[in-house]
């Protein structure tokens, strides 16, 4: 069977498929045929050896297949099963642990872009019945983050204002959840096509950054100098308007670091505001099942970009290095 690979040394160049024996199930665990794979920032991170994973690593934490095999003690899961990944294996509810962060798919362990894959039954949940396997492989990662910024940490509510960065995979998926839970969404674009489409999907409010750059006051003006109760902070890059944006004893969850990993924060704005800030890692399994049964009850799709071959995968994460994606960038097997 072919597994995607970061292969002797770091970079995209060096990504490639190969070869690898099938993988043997333990009593605990399950054989899943992969069909379709997502690609996030952290996969662009990883290949570049951002985390400094032994090589040769597989990449991947976002998959989507069927089960073919089911260990002697697994009992949530029978083949033919319709299954996705779990990011964080062992974060199955509460809150999220030191050791967990040792779990993480593609990241501290192997990943799961792989035609078939052997993972412990609590790493996996299963899939939306609506949605194709694409559509599914962007589940994990993507909208978990988007859920957890939105339900579990922001506790939005129908009717208050959330305030959303981009056009990627999480930020669409947050537009889709928020319009589906009754909120009102601003959301901020460098591309008027990009912020279209947002309106297609519901965005009730659209601000081009690049063309006002002073986005903050605009935000003022759309609601009234009331200010956004909730923000998902993407960028940092420009932190401080979003403080300006908020309303006073607001929320700011930072679920990216698109404009680098370092910025000069407005103490004074958080005091002034009461605001809170708090960063999150993707969601348990028990959060998963909810937000796919939310899903399935608002029959929400995800938005696919583009659909790339397994054997395309250099010029998929290019594609996402690039930026030009609405939505996701998901592979086939």
């Amino acid at each position: 069977m072919q597994s995607i690979r970061v292969a002797h040394h770091y970079g995209l160049e060096n990504v490639a498929l190969f070869e690898q024996p099938m993988p043997t199930i333990q009593a605990n665990e399950v054989l899943v045929k992969i069909h379709a794979v997502s690609l996030n920032q952290l996969d662009l991170m990883i290949a570049k050896g951002a985390f400094g994973n032994s090589l040769p690593h597989v990449l991947g934490s976002d998959a989507a297949g069927v089960v073919q095999a089911v260990g002697e003690n697994v009992t949530s899961f029978s083949k033919g099963d319709a299954v996705v990944t779990h990011f964080i294996q062992s974060w199955q509810s509460g809150a999220l642990q030191k050791n967990d962060l040792k779990t993480r798919l593609g990241t501290d362990v192997q990943g799961v872009f792989a035609e078939y894959i052997a993972l412990p039954e609590h790493a996996l949940v299963k899939k939306p019945t609506h949605l194709s396997f694409e559509e599914a492989a962007t589940l994990p990662i993507a909208a978990l983050t988007a859920w957890e910024a939105l339900v579990n940490v922001g506790q939005l509510q129908a009717g208050q204002t959330v305030l959303i960065q981009g056009t990627g995979g999480v930020s669409i998926f947050a537009l889709q959840f928020a319009k589906a839970m009754g909120a009102q969404v601003v959301i901020t674009s460098g591309s008027d096509e990009k912020l279209s489409r947002a309106q297609q999907l519901g965005a009730d409010e659209t601000i081009n950054y690049r063309t006002e750059p002073n986005w903050a006051t605009n935000i003022h003006t759309l609601t009234h100098e009331r200010g956004v109760d909730l923000a998902l902070e993407m960028s940092w890059a420009s932190i401080n308007q979003t403080i300006q944006a908020m309303k006073l004893n607001g929320k700011i969850v930072v679920i990216g670091l698109m404009g680098g990993a370092d910025a000069h924060i407005s103490v004074f704005g958080i005091m002034q505001k009461s605001l809170s800030i708090q960063g999150i890692q993707v969601g348990s399994k028990e959060s998963f099942i909810r937000m796919n049964q939310f899903i399935e009850n608002h029959q929400i799709r995800p938005v696919l970009d583009h659909v790339f071959l397994s054997s395309q995968i250099v010029e998929a994460l290019r594609y996402l290095e690039q930026g030009r994606q609405f939505g996701k960038v998901v592979v086939t097997f």
